[in-house]
């Protein structure tokens, strides 16, 4: 469920968006933090022609990943923050959603911060993640949408896992005959342990009037639900489907360091025919990713995440979510 950035010109073009000016402290983990608000007004914005297409992945959980302490901060005095963050100027960015539907923001965090977060869930052992596999060979997915609707389901594995080879091949299967399916490394259903405190900005005030400024989106939704963090390692991949349902604005924050293409991990926009590839984008650190997920009501466009190579031992790590 992972997605990357999506094509247009748009795609390899930064948009400096960090004031430098920063106070760098120590490594010492999730801590609190607040955010300067930038100055935004209510404007209406057109939406940007976004194609349609034919799958969806199916939609999140509804009941994982809920939490009852960590809540949007409205102190942006930054009189308890390790740093003070300052949004871009949103004009620029206006036009390029406008003109593609997207919009990149480089050097989100400062690198200190970015560093700190890159490293947090980097040094995480793999056993700390779900191992999570789609779809699951032994659930009733067709009777479970009329006994319990709404219900998202993947297998849960782990490297010890008795069964975890058959449900490997059986996915395989399933993607080498066209179908979807993915297997990679996510968090669980603990935000407090699994979301780095500086992850809270995505949930800021602030943050969502920015990019309501940006899309013409109001009144936006953030809810930890709906984001996780994903790990992709060798072997792992997430097979074609579109963002459709899943909110009106998809997001992509990209902690892969040092990401190579030969390391595979590729994001990748497909045709209509759900066969050609008309975009890859090597995952770039510390940039942050937003983009529209419908047009007219219909589902956005299909892609993909391309399998990461064998043996390779870096991690293609992200923060993923919608907004509503």
């Amino acid at each position: 469920m992972s997605k990357g950035i999506i094509g247009g010109d748009y795609a390899l073009s930064p948009v400096k968006s960090i004031d430098e000016e920063f106070g760098i402290v120590p490594d010492r983990g999730p801590s609190e933090i607040d955010f300067n608000k930038s100055e935004i007004t209510d404007q209406p914005i057109k939406s940007p022609l976004w194609p349609n297409s034919g799958y969806s992945h199916p939609p999140l959980r509804q009941d994982t990943r809920v939490t009852n302490s960590i809540t949007p901060s409205n102190n942006l005095t930054g009189d308890k923050g390790d740093f003070t963050l300052k949004l871009p100027d949103w004009k620029p960015l206006r036009e390029q959603w406008l003109k593609s539907g997207a919009v990149n923001i480089s050097s989100l965090f400062p690198i200190p911060q970015a560093d700190t977060l890159h490293k947090w869930y980097f040094d995480k052992p793999n056993d700390w993640w779900n191992l999570v596999l789609y779809p699951d060979p032994n659930f009733d997915y067709n009777q479970n949408e009329i006994d319990n609707p709404g219900y998202y389901h993947m297998y849960q594995s782990s490297d010890s896992d008795p069964n975890h080879f058959n449900v490997l091949n059986h996915i395989h299967q399933i993607n080498n005959d066209g179908g979807f399916s993915y297997t990679y490394r996510r968090t669980g259903e603990n935000p407090e342990l699994d979301f780095h405190t500086y992850l809270k900005m995505f949930q800021s005030e602030a943050f969502k009037d920015f990019l309501s400024k940006i899309t013409g989106y109001d009144d936006l939704e953030y809810q930890n639900q709906n984001t996780f963090v994903s790990n992709y390692g060798a072997g792992h991949y997430n097979g074609p489907h579109t963002d459709g349902g899943n909110g009106r604005i998809a997001f992509v924050y990209h902690l892969s360091k040092d990401w190579k293409p030969q390391y595979g991990g590729l994001f990748m926009r497909m045709d209509w025919d759900w066969r050609t590839i008309n975009k890859v984008v090597v995952p770039p650190f510390n940039t942050l990713t937003i983009f529209d997920t419908k047009f007219e009501g219909k589902d956005g466009s299909p892609h993909l995440v391309s399998e990461v190579a064998q043996d390779c031992s870096n991690k293609r790590i992200s923060y993923t979510g919608w907004y509503l």
